[in-house]
């Protein structure tokens, strides 16, 4: 009873991944799942996201002077694929792997006030993690070594800069226990803030200027995951994510009085989903999320705030391998964008995203 509904449990972490631009910039949800499941595996995860977010220019001199009131579409799409391997030392004690993506963001205004206002972060993460089992109880943790870069153009401001790529090492720690008999666990994984020194190179107003360092931290987070049996072959789960993006700050030398990006509020979001077993190989589940909306304007880098999210899934589950598919559709917060001191305005409303996501399993 415990593996089959834990196997229901695989479509919380893929229906938990692809934010579009909300939740800051999270993209993975940086899932360690893998180091608590049973036996030896393989896990690959694909997700694509394809944002539709667009939105109109106020009625401003400016605007009219351009004579563009659409936005366009700002968010190009996107996939990322996270690898995950663990293997058992012991009777206590194993070893997991997970490369992931942990963080990004892209955007590229192609009309009205902000055309050629683009932007993009790049990150990638290998995080290597033990763990030791005593009677129900499981600590883990482990070292990450995590890799940052960043591009921007602005035109308004006629500033562009680019960074070299840089590679440091964060943590990362945790603790679950569980209750077989009722398939519950409850998991909590802190994952360390990781800071980057990149050499960056600006232009500003065609000027090229001498090449510096560019600080920036990615955040620390902590993931709050939780499932257990309510019935005969169901199983109730969900995860709770808190982000301190406050933490986040890129403000080149360059740029202006202000930084290029500032997140004002730390983020929480909320997921809960429930899963039911069909057969002895058939499983699916439906999932609701949100995120509450921080409610300031921002710049052109941030063009949705907040969310919510419903999603569904299936998973096959054979002898060794395991399959699960699963889509949602992300109902993106409004949001509105401000820059020149006020004077250059955008109203980004009614937007969405859809993600489509796969899982494959090996146990070997």
């Amino acid at each position: 009873m415990k593996r089959t509904l834990i196997n229901i449990a695989i479509l919380s972490t893929i229906l938990g991944t692809g934010m579009a631009q909300a939740g800051g910039w999270d993209r993975s949800g940086q899932d360690t799942s893998i180091i608590l499941k049973e036996g030896n595996l393989l896990e690959v995860t694909s997700v694509s996201v394809k944002p539709n977010i667009t939105g109109t220019y106020n009625s401003t001199a400016a605007a009219a002077a351009n004579n563009v009131t659409a936005t366009g579409g700002v968010v190009p799409d996107y996939s990322f694929t996270t690898f995950g391997f663990r293997i058992e030392i012991n009777d206590n004690m194993s070893l997991a792997i997970v490369q992931d993506t942990p963080f990004g963001a892209e955007v590229n205004w192609t009309a009205g006030l902000y055309a050629g206002t683009k932007a993009e972060i790049k990150t990638s993460a290998t995080t290597a993690l033990v763990s030791y089992d005593i009677d129900n109880v499981i600590i883990y943790g482990g070292l990450k070594n995590q890799s940052f870069s960043a591009s921007a153009a602005v035109p308004l401001r006629s500033y562009t800069i680019a960074s070299t790529t840089d590679s440091s090492l964060g943590y990362v720690v945790g603790a679950a226990v569980e209750k077989p008999e009722i398939a519950m666990r409850v998991a909590l994984t802190y994952h360390s803030s990781v800071s980057h020194d990149v050499t960056i190179s600006e232009i500003v107003g065609g000027v090229t200027k001498d090449a510096t360092i560019l600080s920036a931290k990615t955040p620390s987070s902590f993931n709050l995951d939780f499932q257990t049996g309510v019935a005969e072959n169901t199983l109730l789960f969900g995860t709770i994510r808190r982000v301190n993006w406050t933490q986040t700050v890129l403000d080149p030398i360059n740029y202006s009085a202000r930084p290029l990006k500032k997140f004002t509020q730390d983020t929480t979001s909320y997921s809960l989903g429930l899963g039911r077993k069909f057969s002895d190989t058939w499983s699916g589940a439906v999932t609701y999320g949100t995120e509450a909306a921080e409610g300031v304007a921002g710049g052109p880098l941030g063009p949705t705030d907040g969310y919510n999210k419903m999603g569904v899934g299936v998973t096959y589950a054979g002898e060794q391998a395991t399959i699960t598919l699963g889509m949602q559709k992300i109902n993106l917060g409004d949001a509105s964008s401000e820059a020149g001191g006020g004077a250059y305005k955008a109203a980004m409303s009614g937007n969405t995203a859809l993600v489509t996501a796969v899982k494959v399993g090996y146990k070997f």
